[in-house]
């Protein structure tokens, strides 16, 4: 790495110190350039502001989340395609212990995204992520009583609300910095208690 890409990570590493203490709100690039031995203006020839270092060390996470669950829709619809749309169920279990694992495995990133964002333009980032599933969830109903298939005639309104519920207590294990067996066990909880209501909508 050159001296530049040295100073680079080391301010967003320290910038991670920053927002984890202190929240997207709290944290300034004056403490972060001074923990580093640095002046502000050297920080912003890096990082034009505060929000670009929160968005270089959250996006590409924010955005591995939303392609994740956009794959998995996508098997779905091509499950549904080959008339087997009751094979959904696997792809549902598949993509939430992949995200336990993705979880884990960026741990602090998604403690930035859930517990430090508020006041960046990611502290919406779950109910964004609901706002996707909630598009493609319609798009698939529409599409499964185009092909004959049974399922409810849900609204928008009360998708949502089914979502957001589910949504908010599967990232309580971030919320609560829950260890990976306990969250586990939570995710495990919650999809069972769902899993009835889900099949009532989407048939199976």
């Amino acid at each position: 790495m050159s001296k530049g890409e040295v100073t680079k990570q080391r301010i967003l590493d320290l910038a991670k110190e920053e927002f984890l203490e202190k929240g997207y709100g709290e944290a300034s690039v004056r403490s972060i350039a001074k923990t580093a031995g640095l002046t502000t203006g050297a920080v912003f020839r890096y990082f034009p502001d505060k929000e670009s270092i929160f968005a270089a060390l959250v996006a590409p996470v924010a955005e591995d989340v939303l392609s994740m669950y956009r794959k998995g829709n996508e098997r779905g619809v091509e499950y549904l395609e080959e008339g087997r749309p009751q094979d959904m169920w696997g792809i549902s279990d598949e993509v939430v212990l992949g995200m336990i694992e993705y979880i884990f495995a960026n741990k602090d990133v998604f403690v930035l995204l859930i517990n430090c964002a508020a006041g960046s333009l990611y502290e919406n980032f779950v109910d964004e992520l609901i706002a996707e599933e909630e598009r493609q969830s319609m798009a698939y109903l529409r599409a499964m009583r185009e092909k004959g298939f049974s399922c409810a005639d849900i609204s928008e309104q009360d998708l949502h609300v089914l979502l957001s519920a589910q949504y908010y207590a599967f990232f309580e294990i971030v919320r609560h910095n829950m260890p990976k067996d306990e969250a586990l066990n939570r995710v495990r909880l919650i999809a069972d208690f769902f899993r009835p209501g889900w099949k009532n909508i989407y048939g199976g």
